[in-house]
């Protein structure tokens, strides 16, 4: 699997490093000592014993940490919810206990605010990659014996509708929209372990999947979870019956191309960082001189793959997109997406104050408002990780959990495996029509 593939696909999945639970405080063996003197199972209530107090730090310590746990979801439905878990223990499994820690927290809906529920054990998925567009969850990743799959949509999860999987693990995630539960989901849904205690698949035997080509066919195949780091994969960008949208056309932080017949000048900007020998200052050159060489009734800039930066990097380019705004009579459009966050947002939210701007695209997963400055600590018996935003940043008046655009154009799979380019052509319809 390519570099550039890993990259788009949202970056894929985090390195995860397999770490096994074992008590890592002073708390926890002197519940062990505790214990082994009671007349109860001593395994039983050791493990019961640990995890109430990982529950009882989140109720009391965590809401200290935070920066506002309750922002969003009052603090009675956090502990309801802890109080639950406690009384259920008994009927858990320790990987279904982090899935259901996992989704307390998530259900706050602050951002930052989660447990790393892939660091409990070893680490094995299913060698196959989904994203989630308009028509549902589509192959862009899988074994290579199976290529002929991609760009196929995946309709079945271990004997259950791909749907009701994904709408599992989209519970795990903290979010303030869902446009993030959704892309977060289609990372982590093929994980064996987390989607076998969530009630789907089994982590030690192969796993029925059934997917419906575009011909109209339905295909059943059986995969086991193995290290993807050993596995054989293919993405869409290599497979020969894809065609590569425009969008996706190079990996560099910012490029451009003139759409000659059309009279447009598209700009993608992907990341809010420099290239090493191509500064901003010269990229809004060339896109300078372009214009005045050339007849350009539209200039398109491409910010939906933008996952932040130093937003202070596009300075120049956005003084350039305000002078064109006041003095050249060009039409000025803004595509956003799923993929725009962090300084991409900052981004997108000054281009889009610009007079004149149309915006197109999907709403984004990251939010003008947003908690942030994270750090973590760690549940006292499990050891698991538990992050925490400590600060919240202001951008726009109101609750600001995304980003939408003025025109509503989803992410399609025509848009990804057939080379369509729905946005740029809606825009071409509307900037024509001015004439």
């Amino acid at each position: 699997m390519g570099t550039e593939v890993i990259r788009f696909l949202n970056y894929l999945r985090p390195q995860f490093r397999p770490q096994f639970l074992r008590p890592q405080s002073i708390l926890a063996y002197a519940l062990l000592i505790f214990i082994a003197s009671c007349g109860s199972s001593p395994d039983e209530l050791t493990q019961n014993a640990g995890w109430e107090t990982d529950i009882q730090w989140l109720a009391d310590s965590l809401p200290n940490l935070h920066y506002n746990l309750f922002m969003y979801e009052p603090e009675d439905s956090l502990r309801n919810r802890l109080c639950r878990l406690e009384q259920n223990l008994d009927n858990l499994s320790d990987m279904e206990t982090v899935m259901e820690l996992t989704g307390v927290l998530a259900s706050m809906r602050c951002s930052h605010t989660g447990i790393a529920f892939w660091n409990y054990s070893d680490w094995k998925a299913y060698p196959i990659s989904v994203m989630w567009l308009d028509e549902g969850l589509y192959v862009t990743v899988i074994d290579a014996e199976y290529s002929h799959l991609i760009g196929s949509r995946l309709i079945e999860y271990g004997g259950y509708p791909a749907f009701e999987a994904a709408a599992a693990m989209t519970e795990m995630f903290p979010a303030t929209n869902d446009v993030v539960r959704r892309t977060r989901a289609e990372n982590f849904m093929m994980m064996a372990y987390p989607m076998e205690a969530l009630g789907f698949g089994n982590a030690d035997s192969p796993v029925s999947f059934s997917f419906l080509e575009a011909v109209g066919d339905t295909v059943n195949i059986q995969l086991s979870a193995v290290d993807l780091s050993t596995a054989n994969m293919e993405g869409f960008h290599d497979c020969e019956s894809v065609t590569i949208p425009l969008w996706l056309d190079s990996d560099d932080f910012y490029w451009y191309r003139h759409l000659r017949e059309r009279k447009i000048l598209y700009c993608a900007y992907n990341s809010c960082a420099l290239m090493d020998d191509y500064s901003m200052n010269d990229y809004v050159e060339d896109l300078r001189e372009l214009i005045d060489l050339e007849h350009v009734d539209a200039v398109v800039v491409d910010l939906r793959r933008n996952s932040g930066g130093n937003s202070l990097v596009a300075a120049p380019l956005i003084s350039w997109l305000g002078d064109l705004s006041e003095n050249s009579g060009i039409r000025l459009y803004l595509i956003i997406g799923r993929w725009t966050y962090s300084s991409g947002i900052l981004n997108a939210i000054e281009i889009s104050e610009i007079p004149g701007v149309i915006v197109f695209g999907e709403n984004t997963g990251g939010a003008p408002n947003h908690l942030g400055e994270v750090r973590t600590a760690q549940l006292p018996w499990s050891g698991l990780s538990v992050s925490y935003p400590t600060k919240y940043f202001q951008r726009v008046e109101g609750e600001g959990t995304t980003m939408r655009p003025d025109v509503q154009i989803p992410l399609d799979a025509g848009m990804l495996f057939s080379g369509e380019n729905r946005i740029l052509d809606a825009i071409y319809e509307l900037s024509a029509s001015y004439e």
